[in-house]
């Protein structure tokens, strides 16, 4: 068996399939069609971006009957039926794809037709093999894959609003989560982003609670198809953000905030501003709802660095004993989550 490792445009590959001499062989490759429009917009704005996508693999044999070069496809059925289908213009990009919403391939311009035709695909030809070395490839491509954690798994299975609001999300404010070391680039290559953003909505939208795959599901699977609030959870939790980001930067700056004490901060001014669903006044020593954010946020700022700063010093034998504590394990568990919450709803009120 001999492999060669290649590079050939969209043009190219197109034209082989159109031709029957790229075939799919249908013994490794699960049924076509299975990708669903919104799956197949994100691709095709991937390539019409510019950015890479993984590499396809072919077997290349010939024909002796008709004495040709025939070549069928290992790994990247999907990949390659997607690409043949949009330009057919068989289907019109979504709006996942920003700049390219509601075109076929017909409506892009010249120029954009030419990037996508000659985008370069990596692809690995494997020469001379046996049908066992063919399916021994194929279980050895499948055997080092890395299993999907829960945030990837969900962001594989759901292609409706809400994977895509979320998405969206992330990409605002993921360059600010790492700028600030909230998450780590390890995290976010694993799609802990995706899980945080999901979380900060789930506060808006049932409140505080421990954090469940089960109810982080449940918030998927319940807005896949509509996600009638979308508005309003999309505008609290930009304000929520961007306040924390531009008006508490002197806190961000610091380097002390990580996800667990950003969802709290997120949760306590979500709280003071607009009150959460399931959290009473009673539940954090009376202090309610104020309106706003907080009530000076100079005095905010130097209260909750105080806070954060004994949390990563460990600090369990100051002034901030039981804020410490609930920062130190089981962060994600409802009765932590609401202590910390306590807290820093009491530092943007300056009731500490």
């Amino acid at each position: 068996m001999k492999v060669t490792r290649n590079v050939f445009t969209i043009a190219d590959l197109i034209k082989w399939f159109e031709e029957k001499s790229l075939l799919v062989n249908k013994d490794y490759q699960r049924g076509g069609g299975l990708w669903p429009l919104n799956a197949r917009s994100y691709f095709i704005d991937t390539v019409l971006n510019g950015y890479p996508f993984p590499k396809i693999t072919l077997r290349q044999t010939i024909n002796l009957r008709t004495r040709k070069t025939e070549r069928e496809i290992i790994d990247g059925q999907q990949r390659i039926t997607t690409i043949g289908d949009f330009i057919s213009n068989k289907f019109e990009l979504t709006s996942v794809s920003t700049e390219y919403r509601g075109k076929k391939f017909i409506d892009l311009n010249d120029e954009e037709k030419e990037q996508l035709l000659s985008y370069e695909v990596s692809v690995d030809t494997i020469i001379a093999a046996s049908e066992e070395e063919i399916l021994e490839t194929f279980r050895r491509m499948n055997s080092y894959t890395v299993p999907l954690n829960d945030p990837e798994k969900r962001h594989a299975t759901y292609q409706g609003e809400f994977k895509w609001f979320i998405k969206d999300m992330i990409d605002l404010y993921t360059p600010f989560f790492e700028k600030y070391k909230i998450l780590g680039v390890k995290q976010i290559s694993r799609m802990l982003d995706a899980d945080l953003m999901t979380e900060l909505v789930e506060v808006l939208i049932t409140g505080t609670q421990s954090r469940t795959t089960t109810k982080l599901e449940d918030l998927y699977k319940q807005n896949d198809k509509i996600f009638p609030i979308k508005p309003e959870v999309s505008r609290k939790l930009k304000d929520t953000l961007n306040y924390i980001k531009v008006d508490m930067n002197a806190i961000c700056s610091q380097e002390i905030l990580r996800g667990y004490s950003l969802y709290s901060l997120f949760s306590a001014l979500v709280y003071n501003k607009w009150g959460i669903i399931n959290v009473n006044p009673s539940d954090l020593g009376g202090l309610e709802p104020i309106g706003e954010f907080t009530t000076d946020i100079n005095k905010a700022i130097q209260n909750i660095s105080e806070l954060l700063a004994a949390a990563e010093q460990k600090n369990e034998d100051g002034d901030f004993s039981e804020f410490v504590k609930a920062c130190t394990s089981t962060t994600h568990r409802t009765n932590n989550r609401m202590l910390r919450l306590k807290w820093l709803v009491a530092a943007l009120q300056d009731k500490m």
